[in-house]
């Protein structure tokens, strides 16, 4: 199940209460497994971290909870790795290869042909429904990066497109991960590994061997033909806005709380800005999520289709922001986002030297 955009803020958490903490760390791996789907409203800032780790916590000891809190302690350590690193995250973080044979998209990819049935399945369900498992994402890229050795970055733009939890950085760390430019070793499956987390079976298929000799033979038939990334962002039109304000609250398309400031009476703008959205477009369902969202969650926002800086108001009037790597150069003040760990900070190159920090924090 998919939840529609239209949720309020006091639903979701209502879903989070009733969410089984315990379930989760038995079967998240399983694409059938007990997951909550919330990812979509967590990367657009709706419910934060810590209020996810509150609710859970009054119904799940630290021990049970443990596996789900470290999950999403992988969401916040990825806007860490951002921001400390910056731009750097667009490239081969790491461990740079050398082996690319192409840096355009995988056609099998794109057109769910990939030859291996829960693979295509998986695509087919993104393209409907704006969703992918996170098992199914590892699934889908390793085919791209590590058998077809296509670069990771344009079929990281390529996902981006299509999801409606896209985040810049969970996406392209996640990519680089089982590419192997974020992490020590590449990942691979074969099919028996996508047989127990899937519970299909299928013939034999181009990943029907041992795990360690994925990727090393010839490149298999469905993944030969290449397409050129030609993604685009299609904007709507903007609301009008008060240019005269007396305060603003600039909101992101990742930013969209609606219990920040919200008892303090201001111009509340969402910008979508075209530097950022013609660099990673998003298609025509990711930009109405956003906007549905926004609207839902806080009724008198307007939405405008432009970068800050082009942005004019009468005056100069207080201009607020909650503070992300999006958007670090944006006029006025912004406020601290709240944080799952906030006394960890800094780059930690592993997820696990960053996660036994936070568990001295716990």
């Amino acid at each position: 199940m998919v939840l529609p955009a239209t949720k309020t803020k006091a639903e979701l958490l209502k879903r989070v209460e009733s969410f089984d903490v315990a379930a989760y760390a038995k079967t998240r791996n399983h694409l059938s497994g007990s997951v909550s789907k919330l990812s979509r409203f967590i990367t657009r800032g709706v419910i934060t971290l810590p209020e996810i780790r509150q609710v859970v916590l009054k119904r799940y000891s630290v021990k049970t909870a443990e596996k789900y809190i470290q999950e999403l302690a992988w969401r916040e350590y990825w806007q860490r790795v951002w921001e400390a690193r910056g731009e750097d995250i667009f490239s081969d973080l790491r461990f740079p290869r050398d082996d690319w044979v192409h840096t355009d998209l995988v056609s099998a990819i794109t057109e769910a042909k990939t030859g291996i049935a829960v693979i295509d399945a998986a695509i087919r369900e993104l393209y409907e429904t704006g969703y992918m498992h996170n098992h199914a994402r590892m699934w889908t890229a390793m085919p791209a990066c590590n058998v077809r050795k296509g670069h990771w970055y344009p079929h990281s733009r390529w996902l981006y497109y299509h999801l409606y939890d896209g985040d810049l950085a969970s996406n392209m760390l996640s990519w680089q991960w089982v590419a192997g430019t974020n992490a020590s070793k590449r990942y691979v499956a074969n099919q028996a590994v996508i047989h127990v987390c899937s519970n299909e079976t299928e013939p034999r298929t181009y990943l029907t061997m041992p795990r360690e000799e994925v990727g090393n033979g010839p490149i298999p038939e469905p993944l030969l033909a290449t397409t050129p990334f030609e993604y685009h962002t299609r904007y709507g039109e903007s609301d009008t806005y008060d240019r005269s304000a007396m305060a603003v609250f600039l909101y992101s398309p990742w930013t969209l709380n609606p219990d920040w400031r919200a008892d303090e009476p201001g111009e509340r703008i969402l910008l979508i800005e075209p530097r950022w959205f013609d660099r990673f477009p998003v298609s025509s369902g990711v930009l109405e999520f956003i906007t549905t969202v926004a609207r839902t969650q806080i009724p008198s926002i307007k939405i405008v289709y432009a970068n800050a800086k082009d942005v004019l108001f009468f005056q100069s009037p207080p201009i607020r922001h909650l503070a992300h790597p999006t958007h670090a150069e944006w006029p006025g003040i912004g406020d601290e986002p709240d944080r799952l760990f906030p006394s960890v900070s800094g780059y930690y190159p592993s997820f696990f030297s960053y996660w036994r920090a936070c568990q001295r924090s716990m």
